[in-house]
């Protein structure tokens, strides 16, 4: 599937001076990303583990999210180390990443070689760890997917490296919440990644911004419905005939891999569960096999990638739904639903907005503090942690939603209360 398997960290320095100088050039042109900010108070928190081993826990709304904290690291003069997906480090921008301290992990399995990387990373050298508990990019300013437990998991395992080597066995996690904003007016923008798509499906431009989106978001609908031959109900509205099609693909997917999907989870978890399930299913690479097992695991691998794009597919809409801006008019959120539209339809997101990430800093979660827990109830522990790391970073969301842009009225949202 990989060649290799693994992706060690490396540091090169001159490509790391050269990212860490120009990383708002970097910003500006890989993530539309003009700034970052971050309040003094939250600044003085992470000031006060400088040089101290720490696991860093953002949220990840977007592609972009690792350009931010690498920006992070550059306000603070410290060096992280990053775990990303293995596919992320293929290709030149992979070849940069790696070398600026990312290393990988293969989503949905029990990565040996990245685990033992991270415990060596904390309780070796002492490192600071940048990992996104969600472990899947959601695309929501102000939403979360269920965190994975891995997070804590690696934290309390390097504490008994770190008590093995006669180190002191401290070890915090600190969530961060990434939240993006508007730093320019975004009606240009907006009506540049309108008419994109628009001149793209042939679909007429009139009515309001609002109302060209809507309609661009139901002709899109309308074609997917084809490709699952669902019939047209022109009685239904676009919120129904969203959730008709994800359930569809949903169940399609779990059906090829003989996966069971849960009910009660949201749609963004079940397509979290999938993209493991997948991963599972196509299995790492036979050793020393012979012709015929690597022509066989050729065929299921390229059955995996086509599912992977079934998912990805489904991930344009699989948050969104008919009243995502009505119930809470932002620009941030027009603009979120432009772009996985021009991400199916145009294939990249081209709106181009000019953007600012605000970086919130909560205070550490002491694992030490919580290891006598841990070692009388493991599993019920991680839980504990992970669930007080997602709400911690929901909360901070929640407190900085004043920050989004309000859009104008011209825009022609019916908001709904």
């Amino acid at each position: 599937m990989f060649d290799p398997m693994f992706v060690p960290p490396r540091h090169h320095p001159g490509l790391f001076w050269f990212a860490r100088t120009f990383v708002p050039t970097l910003g500006r042109r890989f993530g539309n990303v003009h700034a970052v900010t971050v309040a003094p108070e939250d600044m003085d928190r992470l000031q006060a583990l400088r040089d101290h081993r720490a696991i860093l826990s953002p949220n990840h709304p977007t592609e972009t999210d690792p350009i931010v904290v690498f920006w992070l690291s550059g306000l603070l003069d410290e060096r992280f180390n990053y775990l990303t997906t293995r596919e992320s480090l293929d290709g030149p921008r992979g070849w940069c990443l790696n070398r600026i301290g990312a290393y990988s992990v293969i989503r949905g399995y029990a990565d040996r070689e990245s685990i033992r990387t991270t415990r060596r990373l904390l309780a070796e050298e002492d490192r600071k760890v940048v990992i996104f508990p969600e472990g899947l990019v959601y695309e929501h300013n102000d939403r979360l997917l269920q965190f994975q437990s891995g997070v804590p998991q690696m934290g309390f395992w390097a504490l008994d490296d770190l008590e093995k080597a006669g180190k002191p066995p401290r070890l915090p996690v600190v969530p961060l919440a990434i939240r993006y904003r508007c730093c320019a007016p975004p009606e240009p923008a907006i009506e540049r990644g309108l008419r994109a798509v628009e001149e793209r499906l042939r679909v007429e431009r009139k009515g309001t911004q609002y109302e060209r989106l809507i309609r661009l978001g139901s002709h899109v609908v309308a074609i997917l419905e084809r490709e699952e031959e669902l019939k047209p109900d022109e009685a239904l509205d676009l919120t129904t005939r969203i959730t008709r099609v994800r359930e569809q693909v949903l169940k399609r997917v779990a059906r090829s891999v003989g996966a069971t999907l849960d009910e009660r989870q949201t749609p963004g978890e079940q397509l979290h569960l999938l993209y493991n399930e997948v991963k599972e299913w196509i299995g790492p690479a036979p050793e020393e096999p012979t012709a015929y097992e690597a022509q066989r695991y050729q065929q299921k691998a390229a059955a995996g990638a086509s599912l992977f794009k079934e998912l990805a597919r489904l991930n344009n809409t699989v948050a969104v739904t008919g009243d995502y801006i009505a119930s809470e008019p932002t620009a941030e959120r027009f603009l979120e639903v432009l772009g996985r539209l021009q991400q199916e339809v145009l294939g990249r997101v081209r709106h181009q907005a000019p953007l600012a990430a605000v970086i919130r800093v909560a205070p550490p979660i002491w694992l030490d503090e919580r290891a006598s827990e841990y070692r009388q109830n493991k599993r019920q522990t991680v839980a504990d942690v992970t669930r007080q790391m997602q709400e911690t970073i929901r909360t901070m969301l929640q407190e900085s939603a004043h920050l989004s842009t309000p859009l104008r009225p011209e825009v022609g949202v019916a908001t709904q209360k």
